[in-house]
């Protein structure tokens, strides 16, 4: 899930940091870091496809026939695999933070992740046997889905030892994460959802090719992963054992929490962070979910939504980078999330015979691939909440960047990375609290517009300066 939430080039202040902590190297050659690149980009499609615009949606009203129950279950499930992260994050934080080789790590991700990404297939409509452990392998994929992020992440200030080089990587692989969702989502279109003769015979009466997208995801990460174990030379092994690198690194995260109460306006604008970064949790993983179960969106609907969500999430980038440099972090953050929350309150209000929370009838049809006018609203708002999400993940980075003091940046950014994972179950257990209790899939979705609330409030409250470190 953070992959979706954690985009964008590494700030300036940050991979100076960086390139500090691992000291002088040569790092890789331009092949190895474009390798690089491009193995944490062909991560990207399967929280695309799976997570959040195909599969999501097969699941929660096929898989599952009742929409509100699939919604429910389906937030269990991410809550879940949430939660098992949450826990394992410091504990592989720990491990890549010692500074051993992380290719190992990578290898045992792909063994575990690749196969269970496939295995969604057997998700068949309706089915009863076998549906725990198809939600058993959902888990899986996600649990290896992040914990690949950790090491991929761990090698990139050895991959490239100059700061620079580091935010250009960052952004690249970002970029390559986009034009891959690109090419598959296309690639779903022309081999199936518009093809009379669908490739490999795929019967979509049987919802086939919604199950085929987790052995689609799987095999482009594959594939598209080789060029690292081959290209980039993996970091440097220590001395640690990994029981010692565990404690060492648990160690310096302790020391690290020690110390978070003297910086005050950090801790406000972490809290602030961790309940809007929920609230983007919200809007961006149940896109699917919500838009299938209420409105009764097609895979070819869905998949043109993520397709043009792509293109907008890439020029956000742009946009946000330039409003940051105009107004600030903090005022460009406030702004962002505050659209995320305003959005968020429009695509509730939607259902098939209503649009801002106003009855407007059946007979709105007026063609096309999103035929009536609340298709239409929900497609515009969707991609207006994928320009503000991405926007609001950018600068949030740049602002953590500009208040951490200098020479603790590894230590805060750490902590950050840590606070986008402990409480990431909350908005989907919330989700499906909330859609359980007033059997509505709007209900429960509506609960981002609370996180955000909140978050807004206590970002109010934080100063944009750099704190100083003598007050240790």
């Amino acid at each position: 899930m953070s992959e979706l939430i954690e985009g964008g080039p590494v700030p300036p202040e940050e991979a100076v940091a960086l390139e500090a902590h691992v000291g002088p190297h040569k790092g890789a050659s331009p092949l190895g870091q474009f390798a690089w690149a491009l193995f944490d980009g062909a991560r990207s499609p399967y929280n695309a496809l799976v997570n959040i615009f195909v599969f999501s949606a097969y699941f929660s009203t096929v898989v599952i026939a009742d929409p509100v129950r699939g919604q429910a279950v389906w937030s269990y499930m991410t809550a879940i695999a949430a939660l098992i992260i949450a826990i394992g994050a410091p504990i592989f934080g720990a491990v890549a933070d010692a500074g051993g080789r992380r290719k190992p790590w990578l290898i045992a991700t792909m063994i575990l992740g690749i196969p269970c990404m496939a295995a969604i297939w057997f998700a068949t409509p309706g089915m009863t046997v076998g549906l725990g452990l198809v939600m058993a392998v959902i888990i899986a994929s996600n649990c290896s889905f992040e914990y690949s992020a950790i090491f991929s992440n761990a090698m990139l200030p050895n991959v490239a030892p100059n700061a620079k080089r580091i935010g250009f990587l960052s952004g690249l692989s970002f970029s390559l994460g986009n034009g891959s969702g690109v090419i598959l989502f296309l690639f779903f279109l022309l081999a199936w959802s518009w093809n009379p003769n669908p490739l490999f015979g795929l019967d979509a009466a049987q919802h086939e090719p919604e199950r085929a997208v987790g052995v689609l995801s799987g095999l482009w990460w594959l594939v598209f992963g080789i060029p690292l174990f081959l290209f980039t030379p993996d970091s440097p092994s220590t001395a640690r054992k990994v029981p010692e690198a565990i404690r060492h690194g648990l160690t310096s995260l302790k020391a690290t929490l020690s110390k978070i109460g003297k910086f005050k306006n950090i801790v406000l604008f972490l809290a602030g962070r961790m309940a809007f970064n929920e609230g983007f949790i919200v809007l961006m993983l149940f896109t699917g979910v919500f838009a299938a179960g209420v409105l009764h969106w097609t895979p070819t609907m869905l998949i043109t939504q993520g397709l043009i969500n792509s293109v907008v999430a890439a020029l956000a980038g742009l946009f946000a980078g330039w409003l940051d440099a105009k107004i600030g972090s903090k005022k460009s953050t406030i702004a962002f999330v505050a659209g995320c929350l305003v959005f968020n309150i429009i695509l509730v209000s939607i259902t098939p015979t209503m649009i801002f929370f106003v009855d407007i009838g059946t007979n709105t049809s007026t063609g096309g691939l999103y035929p009536t006018l609340p298709d239409k609203v929900f497609f515009v708002a969707q991609n207006f909440v994928a320009f503000f999400v991405t926007c609001g993940l950018a600068t949030a980075r740049s602002l953590m960047a500009k208040l951490s003091p200098p020479a603790m940046l590894n230590e805060f950014f750490g902590l950050y990375a840590l606070s986008g994972t402990a409480t990431a179950f909350l908005g989907p257990l919330a989700i499906g609290i909330l859609t359980g209790l007033f059997h509505s899939q709007r209900a429960g979705v509506a609960v981002g517009v609370v996180f955000f609330a909140v978050g807004i409030l206590l970002m109010l409250r934080v100063k944009e300066e750099r704190a100083e470190v003598e007050v240790l």
